[in-house]
């Protein structure tokens, strides 16, 4: 398989503000977010080597194994969980909360990236041994942001997925939905290529008990594409009981973390950054009676394995857990981690150096011809079908139809100069050539029905296409990595797209990539 990769302004797109500043390299985003990163050593220089962690080097071992092992990893990823072990290996992470059928290209994107990064890492004189690793975040409990799965289906209409399950502010984890996947991987069947990836692709989704969870489905599929790159991916139930320890410790600062995140947010608004998040939001969340419920100031600890922080303290646990050297994160993170940024030094966390994850789009070939032939590229979109069409046939009737048009005109004239001239001389014969010029109007008409319904065929045809084009690379006026899933792309490529994926995430990069695959 070949690929074309080429690559746009995210400007032309549109991203969040923070994003956008963190890539120009904003001087005044330096105290919260650090500076971009150009290339790996420049990543190194800034990056907390064998910086102390929670979590000892052999039980986070123990624990990686176990999960691979349980989700069917490759032997890859099998040997970078042992590697952890030695105590010298760190690690790129990258993480998202589990949605239906893997959650929006952008999952796989953050894990293509991490794999990338820590490839170039690894491949620099002097680096240490670094290993990728996904987060599986299902602590979250947002049950109505992941369930759901959006697909093109063959009215070349975005179609939405959900499955039929209840909740009642369970954490992901502890909702089970295998039971109810049957419906949705026979609805999807019919929205997919016919290949010989298919049912390989299908199989990676199919629950493997009944009361399976999305993370389930979610690390399978991060294994299938990536485990051979040697991936790695943990949800934070599976860490080690001393992960859990500092938890209780952040909860007892939770006012003096709260009063930061304050102070924080007032510069940044004074940068002209609204991170629309609030300062007084919930810090942790606690299980109780199956729930994750929100701690108010003042709430006791049950037991520290109970509590989960919120989205500000979470890339703070993480770090502190796992030797992380960078992170790899997307345009809505930036903006919430430019207020936990301070907090790191607060709390004596080693920060690692951020990397934005790759930001693509996927086209397929027949998509990269239609483009061509219409001469759009992917901002062009954002104007919507219809207005593209109008676009392309604003002109109204072809060449053809105009000449036809003009002829009938012109026959109308004639006729009714020869009948003025026949009522002259033989008003008897007027009927007879009155009854000729109906005939050839109607024959004349006829044939410019013809060819008007059949220039209307192919603009159907054309609005068919564009319609395709549209809700295939810019669905609902939206990203594709932000609405559609990689299900598709898996049945139509098989093992390669990874591999694909992985040489067009560069982490480095500051443009958007169009990747014709």
């Amino acid at each position: 398989m070949s690929t074309n990769i080429r690559h746009i302004p995210i400007r032309s797109l549109g991203s969040s503000p923070v994003h956008l500043r963190y890539l120009d390299e904003d001087p005044d985003l330096e105290q919260f977010l650090g500076r971009r990163p150009r290339n790996p050593t420049d990543l190194l220089k800034r990056a907390p080597v064998n910086a102390r962690r929670l979590v000892s080097a052999g039980s986070l071992s123990d624990a990686l194994t176990a999960y691979a092992e349980t989700h069917e990893a490759p032997p890859e990823a099998l040997a970078n969980a042992a590697a952890i072990a030695e105590g010298d290996a760190h690690m790129v992470v990258t993480g998202q909360q589990p949605g239906l059928f893997g959650g929006p290209l952008y999952t796989v994107f953050k894990a293509a990236t991490a794999v990338r990064l820590a490839r170039e890492i690894n491949a620099t004189p002097g680096s240490p041994r670094t290993v990728p690793i996904f987060w599986n975040h299902t602590d979250d409990h947002g049950l109505e942001e992941v369930n759901r799965a959006f697909f093109i289906n063959n009215n070349l209409e975005v179609q939405r997925l959900r499955l039929d399950v209840r909740r009642g502010g369970e954490a992901i984890r502890d909702i089970g939905v295998g039971h109810n996947m049957e419906h949705v991987l026979a609805a999807v069947g019919d929205m997919l290529p016919r290949s010989d990836f298919r049912e390989a692709a299908l199989e990676i989704f199919r629950p493997r008990q009944p009361d399976e969870q999305l993370g389930s489905s979610l690390a399978r599929l991060l294994f299938s594409m990536f485990g051979r790159h040697g991936l790695l991916v943990i949800e934070p139930r599976d860490l080690p009981e001393e992960a859990f320890s500092m938890l209780p410790r952040w909860w007892e600062q939770a006012s003096e973390i709260q009063a930061s995140n304050k102070s924080t947010i007032e510069v940044l608004v004074e940068l002209g950054l609204d991170t629309g998040l609030d300062p007084s939001a919930t810090l942790m969340f606690q299980k109780q009676g199956g729930r994750r419920a929100a701690m108010a100031a003042g709430d006791p600890v049950n037991e520290p394995c109970d509590l989960s922080p919120g989205v500000l303290l979470r890339p703070l646990w993480q770090d502190a857990c796992l030797p992380t050297l960078s992170t790899v994160v997307g345009p809505g993170e930036l903006s919430y981690l430019s207020v936990a940024g301070p907090l790191y030094r607060q709390l004596g966390v080693p920060a690692p150096a951020l990397a934005p994850r790759a930001s693509l789009t996927l086209v397929e070939p027949s998509l990269a011809r239609l483009l061509k032939r219409f001469g759009w590229d992917i901002p062009d979109l954002d104007a919507g079908p219809e207005t593209l069409a109008a676009s392309i046939t604003s002109d109204g009737s072809s060449g053809d139809e105009s000449g036809l048009e003009g002829l009938i005109g012109e026959v109308e004239d004639q006729m009714q100069l020869l009948i003025a001239a026949i009522n002259a001389g033989d008003p008897q014969m007027v009927r007879t050539v009155e009854r000729t010029k109906g005939k050839v109007h109607d024959e004349l008409s006829k044939l410019l029905n013809k060819l008007r319904n059949s220039r209307q065929n192919k603009e159907g045809t054309g609005m068919r296409q564009i319609r395709r084009v549209t809700n295939s690379l810019r669905p609902k006026g939206r990203p594709q990595e932000r609405i559609l899933t990689v299900l598709p792309f898996l049945a139509a490529h098989g093992p390669e797209l990874a591999d694909l994926l992985v040489d067009a995430a560069d982490p480095f990069t500051t443009g958007h990539g169009v990747l014709e695959l």
